[in-house]
């Protein structure tokens, strides 16, 4: 028997070293995510290398500043990663528990070993998490020193002074220089020539004459082709409304804009396939396609928003004549700068000299600002044109517009006198950001037009688009085009967003930090203990909003297929829907709330945080929503009863969260607060019993038989087919009176609601049966004129004195005598 201890301790050690094994492979499997943030450790390091050197150019800073978000996303994702890691190991420590206290039993070796590798694995996820969460704040701090160095070289460049323009000196360093640039200008053409020259075979020159081919094609035919095809496209789906103008706006612009551009990179192609391109000569190239393309956009920009010669598609509310003032004022300018800007590029292809680079910058920062200048002073006329002289003179612009023309004309002073001072650098940038904040805000202006246009026309309820996705979707119309104006306002906003970036980049804002400033905003903010990020709130939103889709599907199927099908009342349907629907309300909110990182004990903190302001400013708010509960849980009024409250009566229609509608008799709806029904005194018609009774009150002569008068009003009563057997009608004897007697009589119906309509067809056919059988309602029958005579001369008769004794002596006295 002692043989097999050295067994079993054999296997026990072996069984323990594969438990240590697995939680060390375990472990080490939790660790992996460790590797995206040692590789981004070492990548910040050599970017903090690269930064360490004075003399780095912009445009390494540039791609420098390039690595950082994609360097923070890699180290946030591998946060996640360990984090759900970690908790993982928390939830097998809490399973083994904590180490027994002293005095109690001990416990296995394997479960000592399993925390411990436990505790270990979740010590160094934890410790990697802490590496990275600091290695986010040192690359974002990396990031902000990159963008304030770029800033300091851009403030250092512009605000670098040179020789005015108005300097003599100036000039006759460019006549000094003239030789110099001239011959490194024929050196470039040599050089051109002769790359054409050593490719002048026929491949060559048929690649460029198809080249050339197809940008003429481009260039004319092409793009009036697109511009036509564009305008019947619109004309043909669009009807006869603001979309169509702006949409054939869009396509002119872009038909304009990809002609010119499309065509300049055809020959650009052409020259690069046949090899007639030098090293010199490709950048020059290049240029040429982006001054194509600014041409054309500035052409197009005319074409679509003040449409010459076309009134009815113009998006700019001008006649034509002031339009004729201002039609070529785009043109012009754009014009003069993609000259300087191509100009700035032929002087680095030649090297040129910097008094010759001094002077051309200066120029054309002049003739860009004097080209501007004339533009605003022919908006000016196009204004006089458009209100009249005087009119114009008198009446005040839109603060808005004020405001720019007064900016535009500061900055075309600051231009000019940068470039007199000797600031050349800073007038030439100034003067290029004109055009070029000019040129985006147009676009910006006519996408926004647009965009407007075809969410609020195309979910319109006018429209067949819009009234077949209302169908589809299973909403009105009216709230479709509703959803229609919120989209629109939401991409009118991102439009006005991405104008913003691309009007600042020139400054040193680039997208890169737009970009890092909306990673910034979905990650979230800690505000006590809870992160508040723009994707939770927007994610939360998105959990009500299939939360309350999910609770009225489930109200619609209760009301359409399960309740009409069961034996409950009406009004029982109604609260069983309405308590479902409360129900799922609140498990959505308190779902959301739970998505957002607000758990139970924190709700309770906050509410009790707000009970006071409930208690004193909402208090009749949950009051009232409180006694719709208690309507629907005790159910003393429901749907459908007949219930009077004060004078007003009618049927309760529908009770809400704080009130009930009820429908008055005339047709009209009162809203009553449900507190109403629960503190004060409430008739309900139709809650006890459903049953109606039916009194009738009679008046019969009392010279008729009170039997006859009760055995027709009972077989009356229980010949209509209204009246229930039980319980019996019931006629009751009330007054006896000397000329008329008194009597009750009583029925019931199955519903109060048909008890009048039942009492007037009794009534009815109670007259009917009681002239039948000689029965007088109301009292002893009418006398009739000799009845009147009679009684005239019987109380005449009773009214004549009697006769007397005297007559008869007289008459013997006179025989007598």
């Amino acid at each position: 028997m002692t043989s097999k201890f050295p067994r079993v301790s054999a296997l026990c050690f072996v069984a323990a070293l594969l438990a240590s094994l697995a939680a060390g492979g375990l472990a080490g499997a939790q660790t992996t995510g460790t590797g995206p943030i040692d590789a981004a450790r070492a990548d910040l390091d050599r970017i903090e290398a690269r930064l360490a050197d004075p003399n780095v150019r912009d445009e390494d800073l540039a791609g420098l500043r390039s690595r950082i978000d994609p360097l923070t996303v890699a180290v946030e994702a591998a946060i996640a990663e360990l984090t759900t890691q970690r908790d993982a190991a928390d939830q097998r420590l809490a399973q083994i528990g904590p180490k027994p206290a002293e005095g109690s039993p001990p416990e296995s070796a394997d479960v000592t070993r399993e925390r411990d590798a436990q505790t270990a694995a979740r010590q160094k996820l934890d410790d990697a998490i802490k590496r990275g969460r600091l290695l986010q704040v040192e690359a974002a701090q990396v990031g902000d020193q990159i963008t304030q160095r770029r800033r300091n070289q851009l403030a250092q460049r512009l605000f670098e002074r040179s020789n005015s323009l108005l300097d003599p000196g100036l000039w006759a360093a460019v006549v000094t220089a003239a030789p110099r640039d001239i011959s490194r200008i024929q050196d470039l053409a040599s050089d051109w020539k002769s790359a054409i020259s050593r490719n002048a075979d026929a491949t060559s020159v048929g690649l460029m004459a198809v080249a050339t081919l197809a940008a003429w094609l481009l260039l004319f035919p092409g793009r009036m082709w697109i511009g036509a095809l564009a305008e019947r496209l619109v004309v043909r789906q669009s009807p006869k409304t603001r979309l169509r103008s702006s949409a054939t706006a869009v396509f002119r612009l872009v038909a304009t804009t990809l002609a010119p551009l499309l065509a300049a990179l055809c020959l650009y192609v052409g020259l690069k396939s046949a090899g007639w391109m030098t090293v010199k000569i490709e950048p020059l190239m290049r240029s040429l396609i982006w001054v194509a393309g600014l041409l054309g956009f500035a052409q197009g920009m005319i074409r679509a928003v003040l449409a010459p010669g076309r009134p009815s598609w113009r998006l700019a509310k001008l006649s034509e004549p002031a339009v004729s003032q201002i039609k070529n004022q785009p043109l012009w300018c754009m014009l003069v700068f993609v000259l300087g800007r191509f100009v700035d590029r032929f002087n680095e292809a030649i090297v040129a000299s910097l008094p010759v680079t001094i002077a051309t910058n200066g120029v054309f920062a002049v003739l860009v600002a004097g080209a501007f200048a004339i533009a605003l002073r022919r908006m000016r006329s196009a204004r006089l044109i458009e209100k009249g002289a005087a009119e114009a003179v008198d009446a005040p612009d839109h603060p808005l517009l004020s405001l720019t023309r007064l900016v535009a004309w500061l900055a075309i002073a600051v231009v000019i006198g940068a470039v007199i001072l000797g600031y050349v650098a800073l007038g030439q940038f100034l003067a290029n950001q004109i055009v070029w904040a000019t040129a985006v805000i147009s676009l910006c202006w006519l996408l926004l037009i647009f965009v407007n246009d075809l969410l609020t026309t195309a979910l319109s309820s006018h429209t067949g688009f819009g009234r077949s996705t209302a169908a589809a979707v299973g909403v009105r119309p009216e709230s479709l085009e509703q959803v229609g104006v919120v989209l629109s306002g939401v991409a009118r906003v991102a439009l006005i967003c991405f104008a913003a970036v691309f009007v600042l980049a020139p400054w040193g804002v680039e997208s890169t930090d737009v970009f890092g400033w909306l990673r910034y905003a979905t990650t979230g903010v800690q505000l006590g203990g809870i992160t508040i990020s723009l994707t939770g709130l927007l994610g939360a939103l998105l959990l009500v909003a299939l939360g309350y889709a999910l609770t009225r599907t489930v109200q619609r199927w209760l009301d359409r297929d399960l309740l009409p099908k069961s034996r409950m009342d009406e009004g029982l349907k109604a609260s069983v829907s309405t308590g479902v629907g409360y129900l799922g309300g609140l498990v959505v909110i308190v779902a959301a709330f739970g998505y957002l990182g607000f758990s139970l004990d924190k709700l309770a903190i906050v509410a009790g945080a707000l009970s006071v302001g409930i208690g004193f400013g909402l208090q009749a708010i949950i009051s009232n929503f409180v006694s719709g509960l208690i309507l629907l849980a005790e159910r003393p009024i429901k749907a459908g009863d007949w219930v009077v409250i004060g004078s007003d009566q009618g049927n309760v229609r529908r009770i809400s969260v704080r009130s009930t509608e009820i429908e008055l008799f005339d047709r009209s709806t009162l809203i009553v607060p449900n507190s109403e029904f629960i503190t004060k005194s409430v008739k309900n018609v139709t809650h006890g019993n459903p049953l109606g009774r039916v009194q009738i009150d009679l008046a019969v002569s009392s010279a008729i038989d009170p039997d006859l008068v009760r055995r027709v009003a009972l077989e009356t009563v229980k010949a209509h087919p209204a009246v229930i057997d039980f319980p019996e009608p019931l006629f009751q004897f009330i007054t006896l009176g000397k000329a008329e007697n008194a009597f009750s009589l009583f029925c019931n119906v199955s519903s109060p609601r048909t008890a009048g309509s039942v009492k007037s067809d009794l009534n009815f056919a109670l007259v009917k049966a009681f002239s039948a059988q000689g029965i007088a309602l109301g009292g002893p029958p009418d006398r009739t004129m000799v009845d009147a005579v009679t009684r005239v001369a019987e109380a005449l008769r009773e009214a004549r004195p009697a006769p007397t004794q005297i007559a008869p002596d007289m008459g013997d006295a006179a025989t007598r005598g």
